[in-house]
């Protein structure tokens, strides 16, 4: 169908007869594109506004949609290109962000297992369940002599940033020198530290008292317990000092070694692991002077471990040891009969 420009003119400016429009119509919604001018600049200057209808309009649209469209399909596939890349890139980044926290979460569990291979610790315990003392070598060649009952850890590797152990008990140091490493002992929440010197740490587990004696060197001692608080203490003792410190009460003294050893209370208790009863009997025999008579046949299948605390009586001791292993204990002249 062939429609005039004067046609269309007359149609955009609302001139037609009814018959004219009709056909005007038919053809725009047919034709694929418009004519470059439907009138002068000049004429739709002048023209008079006047009420478009909606089917008008959207006739206009779509004939000068194809128009459009007809003369910018070359730069579509660019446009469109465009736009799918952007689009990429938003998902893409919203991918990634999502993923992000599992990610570092992976990364997280992963890490510590690789590490953990290449440097895994292994924790070391010494324990003397004898009655004697028991000398030990450590592997940077220090020697420590472990008490009965006592126990020392350590973490290997030994040699770190720090040489540490951990003591329960009592024991006796001699520190190989190396002031790169220094040497620390914790104990009943007191650190010492040294770098080269001879030392007795006193820290068993029933007592209440921690005593740190210097032999030979210097050491550092510390509460390491009361970080904050206003019994902390920190301590440089000298050869022949002795530090006693009892977290009850709060008291701290350090003295001269000789009046350590002259107290009583240093001797107060005897302590045992795993000891055969009939050693524990000829202990106290020894201490109190007094005469303990039994079979050792009945009692060579028992043994104690624990502190006694030689401040009390022997008939007090005995006491408990009888009880304890379900034995009799009778008064006699020489002294006392403990049979099953």
């Amino acid at each position: 169908m062939n429609v005039s420009d004067q046609l269309l003119d007359k149609y955009f400016k609302n001139k037609c007869t009814p018959q004219e429009k009709l056909v005007v119509e038919n053809y725009l919604r047919e034709t694929d594109e418009l004519p470059d001018h439907l009138v002068q600049k000049e004429e739709w200057d002048d023209a008079e506004d006047f009420p478009m209808t909606f089917e008008r309009s959207d006739l206009m649209f779509e004939a000068i949609k194809k128009q459009t469209l007809r003369k910018k399909h070359k730069h579509l596939w660019l446009t469109v290109t465009s736009i799918a890349a952007a689009v990429l890139l938003v998902v893409s980044t919203i991918f990634y962000a999502s993923q992000k926290p599992d990610f570092k979460e992976k990364v997280a569990k992963f890490i510590p297992k690789k590490t953990s291979k290449a440097n895994q610790i292994s924790l070391k315990s010494i324990n003397n369940f004898t009655d004697k003392i028991q000398e030990f070598t450590l592997p940077d060649q220090s020697t420590v002599k472990i008490y009965p009952g006592g126990e020392l850890k350590y973490a290997l590797p030994f040699v770190a940033a720090k040489r540490e152990v951990f003591l329960s008990g009592t024991s006796y140091f001699h520190v190989q020198k190396d002031k790169k490493h220094p040497f620390v002992v914790y104990a009943k929440g007191v650190s010492t530290t040294a770098l080269g010197t001879s030392f007795t740490i006193v820290a068993d587990e029933k007592s209440k008292i921690i005593t740190v004696k210097l032999h030979t060197g210097k050491v550092w001692v510390k509460d390491v317990d009361s970080a904050g608080k206003n019994s902390m203490f920190s301590k440089i003792l000298l050869p022949g000092n002795a530090l006693v410190f009892n977290r009850v009460e709060n008291k701290l003294n350090v003295e001269a070694l000789n009046q350590i050893h002259s107290k009583k209370e240093i001797k107060s208790e005897l302590i045992f692991s795993q000891a055969p009863l009939a050693a524990v009997f000829a202990k106290l025999e020894q201490h109190y002077n007094t005469k303990i008579i039994f079979n050792a046949d009945d009692f060579s299948e028992m043994s104690f471990t624990g502190t006694l605390n030689l401040n009390q009586t022997i008939n007090q001791i005995l006491t408990e040891l009888t009880e304890l292993n379900k034995l009799t204990k009778e008064k006699v002249a020489e002294g006392y009969l403990i049979k099953k």
